[in-house]
């Protein structure tokens, strides 16, 4: 007879299968017996397959039971020697049995088996409310972990399941295997016992401990997460089976959350070109123009803002806002600053909304003529102050949007202008217009945020005639000759007072005339006498 074996045949594959053969390891056999009438007993030895209940992939299926499967059939030779073709064909026998497979349990918990799987967590960083701030270097984080069966039973197929979103570096321990896990941010480690092939056995008693390393250089990729969330428990996987059972759950779960920070210092610069601009002032009811370098627009002159963004590192930001303004119209509804370029570099990472902002009239760029004929009532008496805010005139907004702002990179918005001149109706205007750029990055976790607001600014000035400067030689000559003539009369006019003075009387004379008065007092004494 051809006997075939097959043992735990309710389950499919080898691997799975729980009782092989001793001889062979294997789950299945078929053997020749020479059988005489009467009765005939044959003996195969089994055992447990230490290979499968060894591997971290093993629940027991212990739902399902063991089955023996036993064919038997004559061999084709025999059939042939000893059976008619006339005959009713033979068909080949089966039987089955089932065995069980018990538990050990202590007494007093009937069929079921309870155990206590109780799990300790330390963390190498404080699970505490204040952040945590990732700059240069992140660094790694650690978690040990002791898992212990306080019984009274043993646990069978004894694991712990974690689930994160840090990057796993690796687990370490002499008690533990990991487990391969088709979710990434799921990590799944397996007791192995020193003391049974069942490695998922844990007896009552047993601790186990082993630490998770998660690396903390995944989060500064993309600067995103908020907040570090780790979670695990430790189970028995038999569980599930109703042959096992842990009451006091409440201590098989740990749980790590932390916020997250990320250092990002950012700085800005802005410019303007040209700097100051003059135009000729033209006072007109209304224009029509169809093109930028129309007269109305200052021909070919024109109004350049930049702003730059930078980001000094040490991380990147994941997502950021800027929104520009610039003074559009005069309160009245004028045009003011003609906005007719606008970008945003690098347009990889910077999308903005400037649908109808634009130059928004569609005016030809250049000489050439377009498509559209506009025409504009400047009848306005408006006035500008020497610093044109918008709270003196009607600004508009472009909002741009900033993804993943890489480290040590920049990001420029440019800006072009034409300035609308009829509606400077301010004889000798000069007021400065600005155009600012504030830069917020609220939505990414980044430590230590401050206010980036980026301002260009425009002196606008009503051109002004110069005045011919006076001829300076003319001026030193008529000085020069004022200077002498003024000079002489005051030397004629001094001289003639000190001769009045008596300041030119001559020696001589001044000897005669004392002369004289001499003699003449002679002349008095002899009278006398």
């Amino acid at each position: 007879l051809n006997v075939t074996l097959k043992l735990d045949s309710l389950l499919g594959n080898q691997p799975t299968k729980r009782i092989v053969f001793v001889d062979s390891a294997s789950s299945g056999k078929t053997v020749l017996y020479n059988v005489s009438s009467s009765r005939s007993c044959f003996t195969l030895q089994v055992q447990l397959n230490v290979d499968y209940f060894g591997s971290v992939l093993s629940t027991g299926n212990f739902q399902i039971p063991p089955r023996l499967e036993v064919s038997y059939d004559y061999t084709n030779d025999y059939k042939n020697t000893v059976m008619s073709p006339m005959l009713e064909p033979w068909s080949t026998k089966t039987l089955t049995s089932d065995w069980k497979i018990q538990k050990s349990c202590s007494a007093n918990t009937g069929k079921q088996c309870i155990h206590d799987l109780k799990v300790d967590t330390n963390f190498s960083v404080p699970p505490e409310e204040s952040p945590l701030i990732l700059g240069t270097q992140p660094g790694i984080f650690s978690i040990y972990v002791n898992i212990s069966n306080l019984g009274p039973d043993h646990s069978y197929f004894t694991r712990v399941n974690i689930i994160g979103n840090l990057d796993l570096n690796k687990v370490s321990g002499s008690c533990i295997s990991v487990i391969k896990h088709e979710r990434p941010d799921t990590t799944l480690v397996s007791y192995k016992a020193s003391n049974s092939f069942i490695q998922g056995l844990m007896l009552k008693g047993k601790q186990c401990s082993f630490v998770l390393e998660y690396t903390l250089v995944s989060l500064t990729k993309r600067a995103e997460v908020q907040n570090i969330l780790i979670q695990g428990a430790v189970y028995s996987n038999v569980n599930e089976t109703n042959h096992s059972i842990d009451p006091k759950n409440l201590n098989n779960n740990f749980k790590f959350q932390k916020k997250v920070l990320y250092k990002a210092s950012i700085g800005h610069t802005s410019s303007s070109k040209p700097i100051a601009v003059f135009y000729n002032r033209t006072v007109v009811p209304s224009a029509f123009m169809h093109n930028l370098s129309n007269t109305i627009l200052g021909m070919s002159n024109n109004i350049t803002h930049d702003h730059t963004i930078y980001n000094r590192g040490p991380n990147l930001v994941s997502k950021a806002s800027m929104v520009f303004t610039w003074p559009r119209q005069t309160k009245e509804g004028l045009p003011l600053l003609y906005l007719y370029k606008f970008q945003c570099i690098p347009q990889g990472i910077c999308q903005c909304n400037t649908m109808n902002k634009v130059n928004e009239y569609g005016l030809a760029i250049n000489n050439e003529t377009s498509s559209a004929n506009i025409s504009i009532n400047f009848d306005s008496n408006v006035t500008l102050p020497d610093i044109t805010t918008c709270s003196d005139v009607k600004c508009d907004t472009i909002t741009c949007h900033v993804k993943q702002f890489e480290k040590f990179s920049t990001v420029v918005v440019s800006s072009s202008f034409k300035v609308w001149i009829p509606s400077l109706a301010k004889p000798q205007l000069v007021s400065r217009f600005s155009s600012l750029l504030n830069f917020s990055y609220t939505e990414s976790p980044i430590y230590n945020q401050a206010a980036v607001i980026s301002t260009a600014t425009t002196q606008v000035s009503a051109y002004s005639p110069p005045v011919p400067p006076n001829d300076q030689s003319q001026a030193n000559i008529g000085a020069i000759i004022g200077a002498i003539v003024g000079g002489i009369i005051l030397l004629i006019t001094i001289t003639l007072i000190m001769w009045k003075a008596g300041f030119f009387e001559s020696k001589y004379a001044r000897m005669r005339r004392e002369a004289q008065e001499e003699n003449k007092s002679n002349q008095d004494t002899e009278h006398s006498d």
